[in-house]
């Protein structure tokens, strides 16, 4: 054995076989662990800014305060209650770290937000009412602003047009499956 490893042959081929074998290999991971901290922002922040999770609690907070309003008109009543289910399935998805989830349970929220505090802008309201409306609204479409300023979907459109675009980092991820970071849309 030990003849046989000194042989130059031998040990360049043994050297090119480890070097074909963990070459892709350690390139696959160092990709996904880049692409992992890119999306890891989105539980963050990006360069100082708030985090998009974060800015989705504040959202779910003031679709609290309009379910509350929305609970004392007989007219929103229909709509009350698709916003606590909507809000509901929010925190439920709040548990994991699946973006496209907390997407879809935030485009959810929005529209069921805005269909309350539509009905309610046509109802009249107590003054204290009106004035909860007014801030439960101006509290959640802060916090959707925020979530659109937030630089995540830049960070991630970075990485995948700065690292996954550019060669041989797009090559080798995309043969070895590397899943880019997901946008929040």
């Amino acid at each position: 054995m030990r003849k046989l490893l000194s042989d130059r042959r031998v040990a360049a081929a043994v050297l090119a076989l480890v070097v074909l074998i963990f070459t892709p290999l350690g390139a696959k991971m160092s990709l996904q662990r880049a692409a992992e901290k890119v999306e890891e922002q989105f539980f963050t922040g990006v360069d100082g800014r708030g985090a998009i999770a974060d800015y989705l609690s504040d959202s779910a907070n003031a679709a609290l305060g309009l379910v509350t309003v929305g609970a004392g008109y007989d007219d929103a009543a229909g709509e009350t209650g698709d916003l606590r289910a909507a809000r509901s399935a929010l925190l439920d998805v709040m548990d994991g770290r699946d973006v496209s989830q907390y997407a879809e349970a935030n485009l959810r929220l929005v529209q069921s937000f805005r269909a309350l505090r539509d009905v309610l802008l046509a109802v009249p309201l107590t003054e204290e009412d009106t004035r909860s409306l007014e801030l439960y609204v101006s509290t959640f479409e802060g916090a959707q602003g925020a979530v659109n300023r937030a630089g995540y979907n830049e960070a991630v459109e970075d990485f995948t047009e700065n690292t996954l675009g550019e060669f041989p980092a797009g090559l080798l991820g995309g043969l070895l499956g590397v899943d880019p970071p997901e946008k929040f849309q």
